[in-house]
């Protein structure tokens, strides 16, 4: 992919061949270092490649006003939506590796290569990882219409009616979307997809019993739950959650299952060491603040944060995850 030089060079004068890739790897070489202790200098743009006014936007600008705070520069939320994300993430995959225009997405950036047949950046080798931000969980829901207790209850209902049981989504390839996949494929049993637009309509056909069950984000499940709406069978979750430390998890009957959505900060690829170090360091002072954890908790985020060797990791282990998921389902991109 083309790069513009990294606006922290000197223009190039007029000097021979050798005396000039000399300065050009110099200033390489010294250039991420002299822009990280100056940064920012100008406003920066925090690309939401999703619809104003969503959770992800309001994630977006309480981070864009602590960074701005700190630094005193201005944090411009800019929406770039369309194509489940990829619109958004590819503007910013070929922005200038300089610092001035970052993305904070979802996880369907790890899933979003087994939906589209062409995706317009690699996902690995076109963003450069910051900071995981945070996480929403998901609550397994079910009709009341549906006669299960548990997980076995339902594996076993499933199994002697396959076919009959329906789960909806917020709509094709969401992590609901693929975590009903993941639960047909390590509980071997036939449930059929519903995409619904959204997740509030998803949860309104479970209530109606127009559809079994669906995986819905805790501060959305809770109260229609506690209202006797629909009833809560267990957690999606790698770990039980304090707050609802009595809901049995999904991998207590199905080792190895797990399903949220994750939120987290991306720069372009090739990007300076030192400035993706700081931006993360920023990003780990910003999560720790207690104003911030007031603001995101009741939206049913859980505040985290990573190194970018962390997060990294994280997207080659989805990547292969959801992959073969995919694979297993007979998904294909289109």
């Amino acid at each position: 992919m083309n790069r513009r030089v990294h606006p922290c060079l000197l223009p190039e004068v007029k000097m021979s061949k050798f005396v000039r890739a000399i300065s050009l790897a110099t200033g390489l070489l010294l250039a991420g270092g002299i822009c990280a202790q100056g940064y920012p200098i100008k406003p920066v743009k925090l690309i939401n490649p999703y619809q104003a006014g969503g959770g992800i936007d309001l994630l977006a600008r309480v981070i864009a006003n602590k960074l701005q705070e700190k630094w005193g520069q201005q944090f411009i939320v800019e929406n770039k939506p369309g194509a489940g994300g990829n619109i958004g993430a590819a503007f910013v995959a070929k922005s200038a590796p300089d610092g001035y225009t970052l993305l904070l997405t979802a996880s369907t950036l790890t899933t979003n290569p087994y939906f589209f047949a062409k995706m317009p950046f690699d996902t690995q080798k076109d963003l450069a990882p910051i900071s995981m931000v945070a996480s929403q969980e998901f609550y397994l829901v079910i009709s009341n219409h549906l006669p299960v207790r548990t997980i076995g209850d339902l594996i076993a209902y499933a199994k002697a009616y396959p076919g009959k049981i329906s789960y909806s989504t917020p709509g094709i390839g969401t992590p609901q979307h693929l975590g009903g996949e993941l639960l047909k494929a390590l509980a071997g049993i036939d449930i059929v997809h519903v995409p619904f637009k959204g997740q509030t309509p998803a949860l309104q056909g479970v209530m109606s019993g127009e559809v079994g069950l669906t995986w819905v984000t805790l501060n959305a499940a809770i109260p229609q739950i506690r209202g006797g709406h629909a009833r809560g069978l267990a957690l999606a979750a790698k770990e039980r959650v304090a707050a609802l430390k009595d809901v049995p998890l999904v991998a207590e009957t199905l080792p190895g299952y797990e399903v949220n959505t994750w939120f987290a900060l991306f720069a372009p690829a090739g990007t300076p060491e030192d400035l993706i170090q700081q931006l993360a360091a920023e990003i780990k002072r910003v999560l720790q603040l207690s104003e911030v954890k007031e603001k995101l908790t009741p939206m049913g985020y859980e505040v985290l944060s990573s190194s970018p060797q962390e997060l990294r990791a994280t997207i080659a282990a989805e990547l292969e995850k959801w992959g073969r998921v995919a694979r297993t389902a007979g998904i294909r991109p289109e």
